[in-house]
Parts: C-alpha cells; structure tokens; sequence
C-alpha cells in the first residue's frame, strides 16, 4: 500500500490534472499527426475511407510505399554517426584547478556519458529516437535512477526513450528546444485495473469510472475500458520548485545534502570500511532549486518526493517543427512536422495511379480469338479454347457447306494497353517524391560518362543534406540530457566504485572511482557549474569516409612530407575512416605497433650506426690533417714572425749605434770646444797676468822729476 499524502499535496490534484490535459489541448494536433505519419511511412499507406473507396471503385487494394525506403535510408545513414561528446571546464575556472587530476576526470566524464549516451544498456537508444524524430516529428527521452541490480545499493543513471512520445507532455510556455525551461513535465503510464487495486486497494479503484470520456475534455480520459480491460492513467509529474534544504559540510571539505550524507554513512557502515567516514564540521539550511515529482491518477495523489534532479528530466527532442499562428488574429502554436510531410500528396498519388494501372491489369481481355460458333469445327473447339498449345487451327469457311452463305474467319483479338501518362506519371512520382523530401543524387540525371566517382559519391552526401534540421534537433535534445548527467553525477556517485566508460578506441572499459586509497582512483565530486558538455554531430557515414579515406591518399601522394606524417603521427586518422569488419581491433593493434616502433627508433638512435662511424673515422683523420696544417702553419708563422722580430731588432741595434756615434760625436765637439774655451780663458788669464805684472813693476820704479 502506498503511504498516505499530506493534505496539502492532495489539494493541488485539480490544478496538476488542469496543467496535464491543458497540455493535451495545446499539441493534440501534433500527437495525432505523430501517430497518423507513422502509421503511414511504417504501417499503411492507405487509410480506412481510402480502402472503403477502392472497394467502392472496384479496385484493388494496393499501395507502393517509396517513403519508408527513403525514411529507412536516412536512419542507416544515421546508425553509422557517432555524436561527438566533450566535457570542458566552464568559464571562470582558474588555471590552479586545471591539474593532471582535474583533466583526467574531464576525459573520464566523457567516456562515462559516452557510453551512457550512445550505448544506453545497448537497446538502440539513439536509433529509436531518431526513427520517432524522421517518422512522427518528435520524440521524448526521460533520465532516471535505478539500483544496479536486486542485491545493490549503489545507483545507476539510465537514459531512456519514452514508451509513447505522445503520452509525454511539458509546459506549453517553454520555448526552449528541450523544453527544459519550463516549470513542469509529465508522462502519462497505463495501468489495469488489477495493478491499480494491488497497488492502491480496491477502495480506490472504485472511485474510478473506466469510461471514455469520463472527467476529460476533447477526448482525453483519464479511465477507460480497453478490450475489455480496465485502464487507468497514471502520471509521473515533475515541477521546478525552490524547495530549502539542509546542507553539511564535511571533514573532506566536501559540501553535501543531509540525504546524501547519510546514504554515504549507511554505504560506509555496509561495506565496514576500517578508517572512520568522514564528520560533519558546519551545517546549515539553503534554499535551492529542486524538482518535485507528483504520481497521481483520476482521483488521487498517491506520492510526492523532492529528487535529487535540478533540471526537469524528461526531455522533448524536437525535428523540424515550427511555429504557426492559425489566423492573423489567432494564436501561435508548435507545428511538428514529421520528414514525410510534405510527401504525403505524392505517395497518395503514386498508390492511385498504380491502382489504376493494376485494375487495367485486371480487367485485360484474356481472349486469343474471335470467330463465330458456326465457322469453329466441333473437333477444333479446344485448339480455340487452349491457344497455349501447338494446335493447327482450321475454320469453316461456309455455313453448312453452302457455298452461297460465307463465314467470316476468326480474327486474333489484340490487347489494348493502358494509357502511356498513367505509366509515366507512376514511375514518374518516384523523383518527384525524392526532390519533394530532398532525398536526390544531386547527379540524378546527368550523363554517366560525364561524371567521376567523386563526383557520384559528394551527390550522395549533399543527397542528406534536407534530414540534417532533424539531426539538428537530435542533437539539441542530446545536449540537454548531457546537462542532467553532469549534475546528476556527482550527486548519485558519492561512494568508492567502477562505472563503465567507452575509451576512444571504441572499446568499453570500468575506472575506479572515489577511492581515495587507491591511486588509480578518479575523484568524481565535482561542482556540476565547473563543467560544460558539449554534443556535436558526427562525421562516421560510410560515404563521407571514403571520400576522407581519398583525399588524404591523394595528399599523402601529393606530398611525401605529408605522407611521412601520416604513416608516423596519422594513422589512427587514417583507420578512423577505414569501414571494415574489424578496424576496432585494427586499432587497437595499429596503436601498439606504432608503440613498438617507436621504441625501436629509440634503440636505433641510441645505438651507433657503422657507416657513421666510418664517416666519424674520416672527418677525425681529416681534422687530424687539418690540425697539423694548422700547427706547421702557426710553426712558419712564429719562425717568420721571430725573423721578423730578430730583423727588427737588429736594425733597432743600427739605428741605436748611428745615434751613438752621433752623440759621441757630438759630446767629443763640445769637449773640444770647452778645451779650446779654456786655452783662450788661460791664455787671456796669462795675458791679464802679465800686463798686470807690467804695471806693478812700473809703479815700483822711483820717479823721476
């Protein structure tokens, strides 16, 4: 029995039934379309009025469906597309945080939403998605949490497509592709009468009316009675609330809810780790935004929980629809328009016209000949009647033998064949069908001679070109889900695990993770606004590899530098575009080999090469000779400089006698000239002497008078 809701919560069931059918009034249309184009691309091209009218007309049933061919090639061209996803750090993160350890748990991210994405518990996620989208114009994806498994307690996170698109349903105020901007989803599940009562008890089925019609508008019936069996709706509705919550911050230094820690205390005490869980240090409440979930049927609220989702997780994935107003003063609404839309008038047209052309078949004349009864012999009678066999057929050419009553003789009926204009606008409709989806070789009517294969194999790409809003819308929807795993991560796994990733390699692969005693371990408690993921469409079609695959061979002859690059550092490039049974593991190989042989170029380098060491051999003896030139050059030069040096001296030796000699020279005059100085000074001297003398002598004589 399901536990009882607060009052509160059961008031609110009008107003979450008005938002529900509001819903179904606004897109109807849409969901009939849905359902009408893929009973007509997959089921039947031919309504109920138009088999009551062939029946009417006397024609047969038939139909010639070029749609779902054309519809089913651009869904195997999409199988061999791999989205492209990247996990990147969001702006304002500081390049402090971008560590080794940080990097790697972006690689390990998107590996993790790689393999949640594009394997989805291999059950054709993405195919399914994409035949709803070409088919019916939209589909709805949904995330949720489940346990591993029965004896689990650890979480998982599944991505997964709703049972019926059109049984999901949003806010019609949300303008947002994914609609994920708006304040509420839902998806409507059937369910009998019999789980109903098990579930709820048989005093709650009572008050249930299973009738069509019954507390609905428009045809919407939230109970009614379905081959006999009883249905009631029930409805998974998501609301954005802000709601207050407790937060904890922990001894880590990690912050988390109140729940979650004590999800993390009993995960602890169950697996009876040996060091001591972490504490709580600071608490506190905090109002975030949080989605609320409602499960309600015709009559009740059954249960109501806040979840640990911040973004509504239920995804619409649109095509190519758009936004119609029905009048100049009416209201603007979402037109979904499935691929075949426009295509519909022509494949109608094309069953008519075969139609026509198998009730001429029909009714074809099968008559071989024409005679009267009394011209036929009776022995003959079967030749006539069995023309298929070699018969030799004979008339009577009188009645009776009565030469005056000619017979006319039997005439061979000619078919008539059907007007030409019904042949050629049958076959005709098959271009007109491709031109009118965009679905044509852009080389469709050219001659073949005039062409090269390049050329025929761009045409069949441009020829997808009209299905990539379609993949558009796809992809908008994958970027969306990408935003919810990357919130929804680090909320789910908070306990030391594995969780599969997809290496690039294409290979699946687990990674440890949470587990602080284990170096390999990758700490997945990230903040989710520190992150951006990014879906981007891929390039994997088998045309466009191989148009890849030729280019690069033609550059790799084109230039032998680029084709050294592309057998060295390229050739995971190369296999990347390799379409075999196989290339996986090729890779896996390719890789290892180029490790190997790098590894031998190293040795290689690092060992000497014998021819190197000869030539080493001959540039030492050169340079040996070089060297004692060099030396004999520098001996004759010192030699030549010493002769230089000694010639210097010597004359410097001449130079400083010749000076000599004239300073001898000179010294030896000024001597002379001092001596004949002195003679002429003694001489004077004497002379002086003597005069003086004369006059002493002369005064000393007596005088006489």
């Amino acid at each position: 029995m399901a536990k009882q809701v607060a009052k509160e919560h059961q008031d609110r069931l009008k107003e979450l039934k008005l938002n529900v059918e509001s819903w179904h009034n606004y897109f109807n249309r849409n969901a009939n379309r849905y359902h009408e184009f893929m009973r007509f691309v997959f089921d039947t091209t031919l309504s109920s009025q138009d088999i009551q009218k062939l029946t009417t007309l006397q024609k047969p049933q038939l139909e010639f469906n070029i749609i779902e061919a054309l519809i089913s090639r651009q869904r195997g061209e999409f199988a061999r597309q791999e989205p492209s996803i990247s996990v990147k750090a969001a702006d304002g993160v500081t390049v402090q945080e971008m560590s080794d350890d940080y990097l790697e748990m972006m690689r390990i991210l998107q590996g993790h939403m790689k393999e949640l994405l594009l394997d989805s518990s291999s059950d054709g996620l993405q195919y399914k998605l994409m035949t709803d989208i070409l088919g019916g114009g939209y589909t709805a994806a949904k995330v949720y949490t489940d346990y591993l498994n029965d004896m689990s307690f650890d979480h998982k996170i599944v991505i997964e497509r709703a049972f019926d698109p059109t049984m999901c349903g949003f806010d019609p105020l949300a303008r947002e592709t994914h609609k994920g901007d708006g304040q509420f989803c839902f998806e409507l599940v059937p369910w009998t009468r019999e789980r109903f009562v098990e579930e709820f008890g048989e005093e709650k089925a009572q008050e249930i009316k299973f009738s069509r019609g019954s507390s609905g508008v428009d045809g919407f019936s939230w109970s009614y009675n379905n081959n006999s069996k009883d249905i009631v709706l029930m409805c998974e509705y998501f609301e954005r609330k802000k709601v207050k919550r407790k937060i904890v911050k922990l001894s880590t230094g990690h912050v988390v809810t109140e729940k979650h820690y004590e999800e993390l205390l009993k995960h602890w005490n169950d697996q009876e780790f040996i060091q001591q869980a972490p504490v709580i240090v600071a608490e506190r409440y905090t109002e975030m935004e949080s989605i609320i979930r409602y499960i309600f049927c015709e009559t009740q609220v059954v249960s109501r929980d806040v979840t640990d989702f911040r973004y509504l997780p239920i995804v619409f994935i649109d095509g190519n629809s758009v936004d119609i107003r029905d009048s100049d003063q009416g209201n603007s609404y979402q037109m979904t328009r499935p691929y075949a839309y426009q295509a519909k008038g022509i494949q109608q047209m094309k069953n008519f016209f075969g139609q026509s052309l198998a009730q001429q078949a029909e009714n074809m004349v099968m008559h071989k000949f024409k005679a009267s009864i009394e011209s036929i012999p009776d022995d003959y009678e079967a030749a006539y009647r069995n023309p298929q066999e070699a018969q030799v057929l004979v008339y009577n050419a009188f009645y009776n033998n009565d030469p005056n009553i000619p017979l006319q003789p039997p005439q061979e009926v000619v078919m008539t064949s059907p007007p030409p204009f019904l042949e050629n606008i049958f076959y005709g409709s098959d271009n007109v069908t491709q031109a009118i989806l965009g679905a044509y070789d852009s080389t469709l009517g050219t001659n073949e001679k005039d062409i090269s294969g390049t050329a025929i194999a761009n045409g069949a790409i441009y020829s997808s070109a009209a299905a990539a809003p379609y993949l558009m819308g796809y992809i908008h929807g994958l970027n969306r889900i990408g935003q919810i795993l990357l919130d929804l991560i680090p909320k789910i796994y908070v306990t030391p695990r594995t969780i599969p990733i997809k290496t690039p390699d294409g290979k699946r692969s687990y990674q440890l993770i949470n587990d602080p005693d284990n170096p390999k371990s990758i700490n997945l408690r990230f903040k989710p606004n520190d992150l951006q993921v990014t879906v981007e469409a891929g390039v994997n079609t088998a045309i466009q590899k191989q148009v890849a695959l030729d280019q690069i061979t033609r550059m790799m002859q084109a230039s032998p530098l680029f084709a050294q690059f592309m057998n060295t550092d390229g050739l995971e490039i190369i296999l990347d575009n390799f379409d075999i049974r196989g290339v996986e593991e090729l890779k896996v190989r390719a890789d290892k080999f180029m490790k190997q042989l790098k590894e031998q170029q190293q040795q290689q380098a690092q060992q000497p090469d014998p021819m190197m060491e000869i030539a080493k051999g001959e540039i030492e003896v050169q340079m040996a000779d070089v060297e004692q030139r060099k030396e004999r050059a520098e001996g004759e030069l010192a030699v030549a400089t010493a002769k230089v040096a000694m010639e210097r001296e010597k004359t410097q030796a001449q130079v400083a006698k010749i000076m000599s000699d004239i300073q001898l020279a000179h010294d030896k005059l000024g001597l002379d000239m001092d001596r004949a100085a002195s003679d002429d000074a003694r001489e004077a001297i004497d002379t002086a002497l003597k005069i003086t003398k004369e006059h002493h002598d002369r005064s000393r004589e007596p005088k006489t008078e």
